[in-house]
């Protein structure tokens, strides 16, 4: 049976959103210019939504996203602004009417804008193909893990952006131009800055005690040199030697060994208060509070360990 999607509206919310394709893991249906247009249309549609766009992930058949969702509703004028300006004043709404109340509602919503982002990509993807495709083309409805605010969002996004190093695509994430990362350190500007600076950068930046964007680029190199040294199973001096290293100025431009469950089935992710309260606005608050919970360190100093709803193994690559 398909429970109700976890997309709380009582408050700004991060949501972890992954899809793949349909096939099996062996199929990789997306080149390089089916993973660009994606990253094109997921601009596109964020032109349109409040939901707004921190991190990306384009495999060959698959895709994260990290995405924030506001608790507060648009107003009917931004509403009819954000329409018009995505149809590019082709169509209208009409403000005080019941389809821009409609709207308003959907422009936050992250079920909404995944359907969107999805349904115009597999358009494009099967106008484009030699032989004109038609169908289906992901495997299921979008997964959805819900993550607290902090150390949860940290290290979701540290794992996301891996994702072709564990493929063992490239050697660093900052090669691989069809992720957030990897696109900001090869043009020098993150693909979605505004949002990174008006949301990612207050959440994280006193948790990581950093204070713009370099300095979160330059913390996300270091996390991702101790995991490349650690799975290497480097020595400790290694270790440190690498964290280092990664902590010097880069110029222009420039490994989690397994696939981890918990960041797409987990549900939800967070300390063990957020996890429970966010369960039991869903489900039986006894069960919930008998509920034993997934945990993990993290690597962040001062931080508590992290809980998931789910208790998931691990799976070799």
């Amino acid at each position: 049976m398909r429970l109700p999607r976890l997309k709380p509206d009582y408050q700004d919310t991060w949501h972890h959103c992954y899809n793949h394709t349909a096939g099996t893991r062996q199929d990789r249906p997306f080149d390089d210019a089916d993973k660009e247009a994606f990253v094109r249309i997921l601009h596109k549609v964020s032109v349109l939504y409040t939901v707004r766009v921190v991190a990306y992930q384009v495999m060959s058949n698959h895709f994260h996203l990290l995405l924030h969702t506001p608790e507060a509703l648009p107003s009917e004028e931004e509403t009819c602004r954000r329409f018009e300006a995505f149809h590019a004043g082709k169509r209208t709404l009409e403000p005080n009417s019941e389809r821009c109340r409609q709207w308003q509602a959907r422009l936050r919503d992250v079920s909404w804008f995944m359907r969107h982002v999805e349904h115009l990509f597999t358009c494009w993807y099967n106008r484009t193909r030699p032989v004109r495709r038609r169908g289906a083309l992901w495997g299921s409805r979008f997964k959805n893990t819900l993550l607290e605010s902090g150390a949860a969002v940290w290290a979701c996004w540290v794992y996301a952006e891996r994702n072709p190093v564990r493929a063992k695509m490239v050697p660093d994430p900052a090669e691989y131009r069809f992720c957030s990362y990897g696109a900001w350190t090869q043009s020098g500007r993150h693909p979605f800055e505004k949002n990174a600076e008006e949301i990612l950068l207050r959440m994280v930046g006193p948790m990581l005690h950093v204070n713009d964007l370099q300095e979160i680029q330059q913390e996300l190199r270091k996390e991702f040199a101790r995991l490349a040294a650690e799975e290497a199973q480097q020595p400790p001096q290694a270790v440190e030697a690498a964290i280092a290293a990664a902590a010097e100025p880069v110029t222009f431009t420039l490994s989690a060994q397994r696939r981890v469950r918990h960041w797409v089935d987990g549900l939800v992710i967070g300390s063990e208060v957020f996890v429970r309260d966010a369960m039991s606005r869903v489900r039986p608050k006894a069960a919930v509070a008998k509920h034993r919970l997934a945990r993990a360190a993290l690597s962040v100093p001062d931080v508590a360990p992290v809980c998931c709803w789910r208790r998931l193994r691990t799976i070799k690559l």
